[in-house]
Formats: C-alpha cells, structure tokens, sequence
C-alpha cells in the first residue's frame, strides 16, 4: 500500500492500519488474501471497498498492489520466546500482555525458560521442524510506539513500551532472514544448534 507520492505505508507511520486484519484463504499457494475492515466487513485484498475504507480511515488516498519483498523494518521475519512475554508482564503489574502487540510471525517456547534468551542468537540459525524454513536470526529488535497499542480497541497503553525502554533498552525479540524457506508447523520442534525447542 503507497500514499499519493508512492510511499510504502505501514503501522509505524499509519496507527489507524492497526484496525484492519489481513487472512490467506489458499495457504498452500499465498493466494484469497481477505480484508477484514474495522466496520467487519470481509472483502478480497483488491476489492476497491478495501481502499475506500482504507482512505476514510487515514484521511488521504492510498493505492494497494502486491510487493515481492514486503514492507517490513531490519527484517522479513520477527521472533520472541514465551518466556520474554512472561517477563514483560512484570512492567505492567503482572498482568498478561496479548502477544499481538509485538507482531511477532514466530514465537517460541524453551525447554529452559530463561527469558530474553533469543537476544544470543543473533548470527546463528533457527530450524523451524525438520523438513520446515531455516531462519537466519540478524539482530535484536528495537521496538516503539506500535507496542503502546490494543491490538482489537487500539487504546494505548504506554506501560509496556517505558517498561522496554527502563529494561531492555527498547531491545526486545529478534529479526531473522529466511535461508531456507518452507511450511512453519504449529508444535514443530525447533533447533538452534543442537538445543531443541518448540514452536508454539
């Protein structure tokens, strides 16, 4: 999606994207992406419903098309373990912090819950199954202000992000790079070197 002057727009510059769901119908092949509008409506990616509700909800026109190497930060693929959620929870009063707030295409959980464990793979490679894609892990993840936001209502809360900033250094979770593609299973038993762990 690009703005009248042909910029790529993302959550980062545009808040109001968070409203909108994306699904893939056709798993095996990429194809039938749907677009759930913040109203409910379901419509084809390429519907100009989508586009018109798009505009309506940033205020300018925008124009969508199919990219071949997506819009994304540092890298395509962004991982987190269960245990760094779990220890997150402590910069909001213990509470449970929904997981979509970090985005995160991967999550992982260790047979040794040792939080922010994933911060020591960066140059290492991460086996998702035996026969699945092999990640290339490329650098910690800075995070900002897209955290501060309910992933369903879209009210902000600032607690996780001062939380990031007190103790990580806004540094949470890893970018990786695919080496080698392939289907991710949920459950699959995941390998960094020769420590298994699970995909969850």
């Amino acid at each position: 999606m690009v703005d009248a002057e042909g910029n790529a727009l993302s959550a980062r510059r545009a808040h109001a994207l968070l409203g909108f769901r994306a699904t893939c119908a056709e798993h095996e092949t990429g194809e039938g992406v749907h677009v759930t509008t913040p109203e409910g409506w379901e419509l084809p990616w390429d519907d100009p419903g989508v586009v018109a509700e798009l505009g309506l909800a940033l205020g300018y026109p925008v124009t969508l098309g199919r990219s071949a190497v997506g819009v994304h930060d540092a890298a395509p693929v962004h991982l987190l373990t269960t245990a760094s959620l779990t220890a997150a929870q402590d910069w909001v009063g213990g509470e449970e912090i929904d997981r979509r707030r970090f985005r995160a295409n991967v999550i992982v959980e260790l047979d040794d819950p040792k939080p922010f464990a994933e911060g020591g793979w960066v140059g290492r490679a991460l086996a998702l199954g035996a026969d699945g894609p092999v990640l290339s892990v490329v650098s910690p993840t800075e995070r900002c202000a897209i955290t501060t936001f309910d992933p369903d209502t879209l009210e902000r809360d600032t607690r996780v992000l001062a939380g990031l900033a007190r103790a990580r250094e806004n540094l949470f979770g890893v970018y990786a790079r695919v080496a080698r593609p392939g289907w991710a299973q949920v459950g699959a038993p995941v390998r960094l070197g020769e420590t298994a762990v699970a995909l969850t």
